[in-house]
């Protein structure tokens, strides 16, 4: 699928705003590139999915503190504008649980490893945690045994 028409002439209105000479934008790290290359090639069309419904909404969240920081009412349109589109993206070809995966993930992140209670209670639930991963594998394993035979 292309970019819309009236979604490029935003994105390019928008680059022509905030990127002037930039010489950090060259700098071989880029912000999501790597990560859709990665995708491509070592994930399977669900996590694919997930990744991108993350990208999406990691897009939503830069656009709306752009929006938020500017004083600019015609730039905090053309924001507006492109995060629309980005939602309607999301919602219409990534669409599923990812919000609520996103929200487990952040979860996850914010535990707080050198908590000694929580030390403990990682510790006691580990036997049962690693059932389950193992019981999952397999299960993978299987699904691909049988679409190979």
């Amino acid at each position: 699928a292309s970019v819309p028409e009236n979604l490029d002439k935003s994105i390019d209105e928008l680059k022509a705003y905030y990127i002037k000479d930039d010489h950090e934008l060259h700098n071989a790290h880029p912000v999501f590139l790597r990560v859709l290359k990665d995708l491509k090639v070592n994930l399977e069309e669900t996590e694919q999915n997930l990744l991108m419904s993350i990208i999406m909404d990691t897009y939503s969240r830069i656009f709306t503190r752009m929006e938020n920081d500017s004083k600019d009412e015609a730039t905090k349109e053309k924001l507006e504008h492109v995060k629309d589109h980005l939602e309607k993206l999301q919602k219409n070809y990534f669409p599923g649980k990812s919000a609520e995966l996103k929200t487990y993930a952040e979860t996850l992140w914010a535990i707080k490893a050198d908590d000694p209670v929580v030390q403990r209670k990682a510790l006691f639930e580990l036997k049962r945690v690693y059932r389950e991963a193992t019981a999952l594998r397999n299960l993978k394993n299987k699904e691909r045994r049988r679409r190979q035979a």
